[in-house]
C-alpha cells in the first residue's frame, strides 16, 4: 500500500485506509467524530482455566484452574474493560474447585480400600 492511498488516524495516530469511515485500531467515527471503543481481548488464563477445569489431567488439571481462574478474573477486573472472559474463569475456576473437592473426599475412601 502506498502512502497516498494511507492516512494517520488522528486519535490513535495509525495508519489506516484513506477510504476508511471508522479506524479499525481505536473505533474513531470519521462520519460522526465519535470515538468507539477497542473490541476487548479474552484473558488466555480464563480460557486456559476452564480447559484445564474440563480435563482435569489427575487433579493437577484442577489445581491449576484454581489458580488460573483467580488469577484470570484478577487481571480481568484490572484490565478496565480491555480484557474479556470472566464468565469463563468463574466456570473454570467452579469445574477446578469442583475436581479439588472429588479429590479431597475421594484420597480417604481409596486409602481405606
Amino acid at each position: 500500500m502506498t502512502d497516498s492511498q494511507t492516512k494517520q488516524c488522528p486519535v490513535c495516530a495509525e495508519q489506516i485506509q484513506v477510504q476508511s469511515l471508522v479506524c479499525r485500531f481505536c473505533g474513531v467515527d470519521y462520519q460522526s467524530g465519535s470515538v468507539g471503543s477497542p473490541q476487548a481481548t479474552t484473558n488466555g488464563l480464563a480460557i486456559a482455566s476452564l480447559v484445564l477445569g474440563i480435563v482435569w489431567i489427575y487433579w493437577i488439571g484442577s489445581v491449576l484452574a484454581v489458580i488460573f481462574g483467580g488469577v484470570a478474573i484478577k487481571q480481568i477486573n484490572a484490565s478496565n474493560g480491555q480484557q474479556g472472559g470472566k464468565g469463563l474463569a468463574i466456570a473454570g475456576l467452579v469445574l477446578g474447585l469442583v475436581g479439588v473437592t472429588t479429590f479431597v473426599l475421594f484420597v480417604p475412601v481409596l486409602a481405606s480400600w
